[in-house]
């Protein structure tokens, strides 16, 4: 998993352009004597974090922290995040709304916000023509596919179908448990036969899907970042999401963020984008512009080095 899901195999390209050998640990018996400790996630810091401490070697943690969802969590678990946040020799945040959120509710040691990236050579527009085709993207577990906004994206589709017949939708993802629940709704929405649910996708066939959709949809309570849009703006689809989180702040002028999304403002979002061949161009256009310029690897490759360098430096 560490080297298919992007957010960690975009890093580990990263360090290892950068010169550095890296030893990946997924449990803590693999955890080694080290000069430098990257890790992703607060919420599994504490062991790498202790070493690290022990050694005296600089420690970085990265990822998203989901401060909407600190409170839910166990006092111990709460507690060992805490002291992540302070510990580290950097804290990197892959969006600014988080880097500010973070700011002003906790103690922390440096941090910095850095975006995650997208590969233009890899995700990028082709000759396909848009076809009539919603996508989108998220793990099929209830919690997830209710927080990335699932749901609202079959209630869109059940309202755009009486307008657009040969309108089709397609929810990708690895199947967990929330699959049932929207198979059942989709039946009710009367959309069933438009809905496909391929569970898992490879690379390609995801870009595949991004290259061919009239939009990516993902109306989402919350995003820490929002990598699968901008994955598909970089694919030159035009995104509609949500202004949960740091959607906004992903997405700029290459889509739209509904406020407060409901299936009928997320219908209607759509609607004019497939009623729209220009607007859908320039809508294109702008998100392809905004991937290369803003989201490249070799701006998160020259920020993590200057990072990794001044962690280093604190150590010496």
């Amino acid at each position: 998993m560490i080297n298919r899901v992007q957010f960690y195999a975009q890093d580990l390209r990263i360090l290892r352009a950068l010169g550095h050998r890296v030893d990946v640990a997924t449990r803590a018996h693999q955890l080694r004597p080290a000069d430098l400790y990257f890790v992703w996630w607060w919420t599994w810091a504490f062991q790498p974090l202790a070493l690290a401490k022990l050694l005296r070697r600089p420690i970085i943690i990265t990822g998203v922290f989901d401060e909407w969802a600190f409170n839910t969590r166990p006092a111990p678990h709460q507690y060992l995040m805490r002291t992540a946040l302070a510990a580290a020799d950097a804290n990197v945040f892959v969006s600014q709304m988080e880097a500010d959120v973070m700011a002003r509710r906790f103690r922390m040691g440096p941090s910095v916000a850095v975006p995650l990236t997208v590969d233009s050579n890899v995700y990028r527009p082709d000759d396909s023509l848009r076809e009539p085709l919603l996508l989108t993207v998220g793990w099929l577990t209830r919690g997830n596919a209710e927080r990335k906004g699932i749901p609202l994206v079959l209630e869109a589709a059940s309202i755009l179908r009486r307008r657009h017949s040969s309108l089709r939708v397609v929810v990708a993802g690895t199947y967990g448990d929330g699959l049932p629940g929207l198979i059942a709704l989709a039946d009710r929405l009367g959309i069933r036969d438009i809905t496909e649910f391929p569970g898992t996708v490879t690379d390609a066939e995801k870009i595949r899907l991004m290259q061919r959709c009239a939009a990516y949809v993902q109306p989402s309570a919350f995003e820490g970042f929002g990598l699968a849009a901008l994955e598909a703006m970089a694919c030159g689809a035009p995104v509609v999401a949500s202004d949960g989180g740091a959607l906004p702040e992903v997405i700029g002028d290459g889509g739209y963020a509904v406020p407060k999304p409901t299936g009928t403002s997320v219908a209607a979002a759509i609607d004019r984008i497939l009623r729209s061949p220009e607007l859908t161009a320039e809508l294109s256009r702008r998100g392809v512009a905004r991937a290369r310029a803003e989201f490249s690897p070799q701006r998160r490759a020259e920020a993590l080095s200057r990072i990794i360098d001044d962690a280093v430096a604190r150590r010496v």
